[in-house]
């Protein structure tokens, strides 16, 4: 399956709701930490992005993932809370459609190329992440593509089950992603 990432628009927020309200509130909290409630609607999203999307003065830039063999939407991905003095973004609201697009690699070719135009693109020299100790998927796709992990924050959510998870920050240097661009 070919991958390709282009610019979300605010017409494709209803996709985001629908894909995530398939789920409960333990995923939307891993999806989004706390800037949303449950159930998700087209509104709490257009509030958070009051200043706009896919541009530097709104500081976030939305992709939708698209599969170019049927031309579907089958997830998004963003480069949020972008810092242009210190050169460095988070990768943030990673979401994948449902489980059939889940464990193919996806999600590693959509990271690298969402690294990709971070460094080389916007000129960054660091990219973050965050994401839950309870993501093990998650956690091998972002260290395949370079991620390292860093500092873990104990009991950062109590899920729906009454486990508490762990929130564990990770980031890629661009001179690490270099390095490893290089080689392959």
């Amino acid at each position: 399956m070919k991958i390709e990432l282009k610019p979300l628009t605010e017409a494709d927020f209803s996709l985001i709701v629908e894909w995530v309200n398939a789920h409960d509130e333990d995923f939307i909290y891993q999806w989004a930490g706390n800037t949303y409630s449950y159930p998700l609607t087209v509104k709490q999203i257009e509030d958070h992005y009051s200043k706009g999307i896919n541009a530097i003065d709104a500081g976030v830039f939305i992709y939708k993932i698209i599969d170019t063999s049927t031309q579907e939407t089958i997830g998004s991905v963003q480069l949020c809370r972008m810092d242009l003095i210190k050169s460095e973004a988070v990768v943030g609201r990673f979401l994948i459609k449902s489980e059939q697009y889940r464990g193919k690699g996806i999600g590693t070719t959509v990271l690298k190329e969402l690294v990709r135009i971070g460094f080389e693109e916007f000129s960054l020299k660091r990219i973050k992440l965050n994401v839950f100790h309870i993501n093990t998927q998650a956690i091998r796709c972002y260290e395949k593509v370079g991620f390292i992990k860093g500092q873990i924050h104990e009991n950062v959510y109590q899920s729906l089950t009454g486990e508490y998870w762990n929130g564990i920050e990770m980031t890629l240097e661009k001179e690490l992603w270099e390095q490893i661009h290089r080689r392959h």
